[in-house]
């Protein structure tokens, strides 16, 4: 597991601080923030390669706060993964041997035969990195980070450069080696298809504080802050004491605490339709705006002075036959509505 404990650490003019996380043992849990958040900062600090200021860091309830990189037993593997070009996939496998203080010869090939196998690169090991295509660099590197045998394993966004067919590839793969290996992987990205299809947890960070930790249907459905609601797409959020001038949506503020400034409601949570909607809370509307993202429609609804966004299908958008300026129901499920 990974404990990391009031971390302080300042690079600059941006600093981490008083950042604590926990990830438990075999987990897959994925950090997520826009760019400039300390994603790769956080990483590099858990690994060793960043000297922080003030806190503590725990591998498996061990302090490693004060160990050098190599004494952590931890692989880090970048988006650029860094291969030698002069040296073969084989050797570029082996490359983390050398540092190894155990030097169980038996132990190693065995892993080494283990992850060529599960990661089909046994017919590409004489080939030199010029020759690779981007999803065999990225199999080389994941065994190379793997071989040494690990117990945490982190990943910086290593999916980037990868195209959308590839991506898929190499994200069943990770998964298959999640579930083959049992080990803790910590991987940081901004893409969240990936952390959706790998995470068993996710985690927020922006300005080099954690926001938000918890299942990822749980985050992404219930944030706790406008920062976190804004940043995993949470389209519609309305101001509470704006709705409560208007009684036409009293009914979405039953339920609402005292001290809550806002709700929100994902735009996919929003169901649009041509009558009246029985089984959750509808409302009237007008359609103000369409616009074709090609795999959906984005729908911006007006209705009493307040701005409604849903996402339809193309179906769904077909079916009802919708224009800029047609009047229409939308339904909003009340137990999908976030309190913020």
């Amino acid at each position: 597991m990974i404990e990391v404990k009031n971390l302080f650490l300042q690079l600059g003019e941006f600093n981490i601080k008083d950042l604590s996380l926990s990830i438990n043992t075999g987990e897959y849990f994925v950090l997520l923030g826009p760019t400039g958040s300390g994603k790769t900062v956080l990483l590099e600090s858990i690994a060793g390669l960043k000297s922080i200021q003030a806190g503590s860091i725990y591998i498996n309830k061990e302090e490693v706060t004060g160990k050098k990189p190599e004494d952590r037993n931890i692989s880090i593997c970048y988006q650029d993964l860094a291969l030698f070009p002069h040296m073969r996939v084989k050797d570029n496998i082996k490359y983390g041997l050398r540092f190894r203080r155990d030097t169980n010869t038996l132990k190693y090939e065995k892993n080494f035969e283990i992850l060529i196998e599960l990661l089909r690169i046994n017919h590409i090991l004489d080939r030199y990195p010029v020759f690779l295509s981007g999803g065999e660099k990225q199999r080389v590197a994941l065994a190379r980070a793997l071989i040494v045998d690990p117990d945490i394993l982190l990943l910086d966004e290593p999916l980037t450069a990868l195209d959308s067919g590839m991506k898929a590839t190499i994200e069943e793969e990770l998964k298959n080696i999640h579930e083959t290996l049992k080990i803790t992987i910590l991987m940081v990205t901004h893409d969240f298809k990936e952390a959706y299809y790998l995470a068993d947890r996710v985690g927020i960070i922006k300005d080099g504080s954690i926001m938000q930790i918890g299942p990822i249907e749980e985050v992404f459905e219930k944030p706790t802050s406008i920062c976190t609601a804004d940043f995993v797409g949470m389209k519609n959020l309305l101001k509470i004491d704006e709705l409560k001038k208007k009684p036409v949506f009293e009914v979405l503020l039953k339920q609402i605490e005292n001290s809550a400034e806002f709700i929100g409601i994902r735009p996919e949570n929003i169901v649009i339709s041509n009558k009246i909607i029985d089984d959750c809370c509808s409302i009237f509307g007008r359609i103000s705006h369409i616009r074709n993202n090609g795999i959906y429609r984005e729908i911006d609804i007006s209705s009493h002075g307040v701005e409604f966004k849903a996402y339809l299908t193309a179906n769904s958008y077909n079916d009802l036959q919708l224009f800029k300026g047609k009047e229409v129901f939308f339904g909003i499920d009340i137990s999908r509505v976030a309190i913020i």
